[in-house]
């Protein structure tokens, strides 16, 4: 007897690869999927939407900063359940290009939310300048392509090694 094809699963997600949200969706699904990244959570909803996605996964809810509206919003506005759930411990890292020195850092990229969960850190480092980016893993993404030697990124650890 023939076993039939699986499905090959396409997943939509904000930020680039090495985002949480990566992780929460290989958690949920495996590692076999396809991996959509997308700039915006709009974006997300959007290719589910017109079937350019098998699914999405989005963040509800933050144990930190609290429920992320913009998505309950947009599960609204697009009319899409959800189906699943998981939840990821999140531990940021503070990230440099190879051979940047701790002492040479001045600013430091990434989600606002995720630079909000940094506070003591900044408080602890009143030198180091807090730059909101549009995504975690983005921000280890950019200073990497920059080369910048005086600035870090808070971000997941998949995304360090990716970058």
């Amino acid at each position: 007897m023939r076993r039939a094809a699986k499905r090959a699963e396409r997943i939509a997600f904000q930020g680039e690869r090495g985002a949480f949200s990566e992780e929460a969706a290989r958690k949920l699904l495996g590692r076999e999927i396809t991996l959509l990244p997308c700039a915006r959570f709009e974006d997300v909803f959007r290719r589910l939407k017109e079937g350019r996605a098998t699914g999405a996964v989005v963040p509800i809810e933050n144990t930190l900063a609290g429920s992320v509206h913009e998505n309950y919003d947009h599960l609204q506005r697009f009319d899409l359940p959800i189906v699943a759930e998981t939840s990821v411990r999140i531990v940021h890292n503070l990230i440099v290009q190879k051979d940047v020195k701790f002492s040479a850092i001045r600013r430091v990229y990434s989600h606002p939310v995720a630079l909000n969960q940094c506070l003591d850190f900044f408080s602890e480092n009143p030198h180091i300048e807090r730059i909101p980016f549009y995504d975690t893993a983005g921000s280890v993404k950019m200073i990497t392509e920059e080369g910048f030697t005086d600035a870090g990124a808070i971000a997941s650890r998949v995304a360090a090694e990716l970058y």
